[in-house]
């Protein structure tokens, strides 16, 4: 019972923090939305693709092998061992994040030239090659004081970082301009810079509470870095190119500036809104990583069970009244937030997939505690194989419509597999 209230008790807290803070996000991007339109809007989307893909390898795994390694030793009581992991996992951060912050100023010119069809989008990319190791040290701190249970002081640092994120940034636009490549720049410079004082500040917080030192672990980092890094590598790498071929194939049906419009309009203003809910069950698929990886190792197969069967039930719940809500009120949210029936009419087209979206995001969670992440690699690259033969294919001829269509069938075949592989592990 005490270990149920502690799950809840995390949940959440982490729960309201993510709201809270995408709930900022939405806010800000409605702000931003009104400054540099739909256009800008795509643009700084695709700004933000590529540092998605260059944080998924500068992290390279990281975070959720600090969340396991750390859960294990607090699960055993041994703080040399969960000192030596979060200084062996802070250590391969550092290592492979600043490798992969170098790669990408050096080539941040012929990404924006070549591959973003875009040369306003340089200056931001190499602003984030050189703040992107905070990202991935941040990201390592954060998983430790989950799996110790320090969620309290996460909510505060997190909280605390966006506020002055949102006014770092906003002071930064003003300088700025209504240049959409400088507006990139400075919200880049904003996001960035903030996250690495969160990281000094968790890294104060954790070594006042955690004084031994100890070796830090390496060959335990890297073999399980493994197998993570190359699902996030595959999965985001794919998800880039997913991204690029959204506005490359609108515009092969229409002008760039239209096909720009439409994919900051569905990516930047729909999808935020639509996934806004689901920090839900992100916080709880976080907490489930590292509650299920202390369950497997204490041999616990009745408890394993409980919480995977409650995690799903409560999911498909959940996911079912958003969609619900999305649906009926898509309108209002269009018109309330961006001034736009057209976002509205998106959000009512894209609010039946919260259902298998919500639902998906919960059974990786679940399968990373329970150590799938092998097939998590050849799942999520089959069916993201999938994404990238359908947009190709179909964007140029059916427009948004095929993007719709190739969305939602890449994604159930993704829950389908998915989900079976979950029923047969945990059963």
């Amino acid at each position: 019972m005490g270990k149920g209230r502690t799950l809840i008790r995390g949940t959440l807290l982490l729960a309201a923090s993510g709201l809270a803070l995408r709930g900022i996000g939405v806010l800000f991007q409605t702000f931003l939305a009104g400054r540099i339109g739909a256009e800008g809007m795509g643009l700084l989307q695709l700004v933000l693709t590529v540092g998605g893909f260059a944080g998924t390898l500068a992290s390279s795994g990281v975070r959720v092998a600090a969340l396991q390694l750390t859960a294990r030793a607090f699960g055993r009581g041994d703080r040399r061992a969960f000192s030596a992991a979060v200084t062996g996992c802070l250590r391969y951060a550092l290592a492979v994040s600043c490798t992969v912050g170098c790669g990408l100023i050096a080539l941040a010119g012929p990404i924006s030239r070549h591959l973003l069809l875009e040369p306003r989008t340089a200056r931001a990319l190499r602003v984030m090659g050189l703040l992107l190791p905070f990202g991935s040290l941040y990201g390592v701190l954060r998983s430790s004081f989950t799996a110790c249970g320090r969620v309290r002081e996460l909510v505060a640092v997190e909280l605390a970082e966006r506020v002055l994120c949102v006014s770092v940034t906003c002071g930064l636009l003003r300088l700025a301009g209504s240049s959409p490549g400088r507006v990139c720049t400075a919200v880049i410079l904003g996001s960035f810079g903030c996250t690495g004082l969160s990281f000094f500040l968790l890294h104060a917080l954790l070594r006042r509470r955690l004084p031994e030192r100890a070796a830090p672990l390496k060959r335990e980092v890297t073999r399980l870095c493994g197998p993570l890094a190359l699902n996030d590598y595959l999965r985001s790498g794919l998800g880039a190119l997913e991204q690029f071929l959204i506005p490359y194939g609108l515009s092969r049906s229409g002008s760039r500036s239209e096909a720009l419009a439409a994919y900051g309009t569905v990516s930047a203003m729909v999808f935020p809104v639509m996934m806004f809910p689901s920090e839900i069950l992100f916080a709880l698929s976080e907490l489930m990583v590292s509650e299920l990886s202390r369950t497997l190792a204490a041999g616990d197969d009745r408890r394993l069970r409980e919480l995977v069967k409650r995690s799903l039930r409560d999911t498909v719940c959940f996911a079912a009244g958003i969609a619900a809500l999305l649906y009926c009120c898509s309108d209002v949210l269009g018109s309330v937030l961006f001034h736009s029936s057209r976002v509205g009419y998106y959000l009512r087209i894209f609010s039946p997939m919260v259902l298998f979206l919500y639902l998906d995001a919960m059974v990786d969670g679940l399968q990373k505690g329970l150590g799938q992440q092998l097939y998590l690699v050849r799942c999520n690259s089959f069916t993201n194989v999938i994404d990238v033969v359908g947009l190709y294919t179909l964007l140029p001829g059916f427009g948004l419509a095929g993007y719709v269509f190739t969305y939602a069938c890449s994604h159930l075949v993704n829950l389908f597999l998915s989900l079976r592989r979950l029923l047969l592990v945990a059963a």
